[in-house]
């Protein structure tokens, strides 16, 4: 046996700890998940910022027994980008027939602003479900009816 290799959960727990004695990465430990298997260390779930996404990943490496880390964390930033995509792609979701505002804290995102009719409404709430790392939406889009001209 390689007395280098150290148990999987023993591996997990050491890198919970280093994880949860960097004070910025406390205050959303309970939002990261951790699973290590034969010196491979895995980082799930969502951070505020992609800095601590870098030095969660950081931390984890410096971990004696840990051979490779990898991060799939997102943070509250690249929520907010790639919910912005993709609204940005549907022609009702973005300006001129709609003004929608997002923001992600802890993946919990808010859709604010207003959008064409109710469909557009709810499309954006089931593109937002659909992001990665969201784990709730609050939609407070409003519905505002567009003047339309005669034929």
């Amino acid at each position: 046996m390689d007395l280098d290799v150290m148990d999987d959960a023993t591996l997990q727990a050491k890198v919970e700890e280093r994880l949860y004695r960097y004070d910025p990465l406390r205050v959303n430990f309970h939002l990261i998940r951790i699973c290590a298997r034969d010196g491979r260390v895995i980082l799930e779930g969502v951070v505020p910022s992609t800095s601590m996404k870098r030095m969660a990943e950081t931390l984890a490496r410096a971990v004696p027994g840990v051979r490779e880390v990898q991060n799939d964390l997102i943070s509250d930033p690249e929520i907010e980008a790639e919910l912005g995509l993709r609204l940005a792609a549907d022609p009702d979701l973005s300006p001129p027939r709609a003004r929608v505002l997002v923001t992600s804290v802890q993946g919990d995102v808010t859709l604010a602003g207003w959008v064409p009719d109710e469909a557009a409404r709810q499309r954006a709430e089931e593109i937002a479900r659909s992001v990665r790392g969201v784990r709730n939406v609050v939609n407070n889009l409003r519905v505002k009816a567009l003047a339309r001209r005669a034929a």
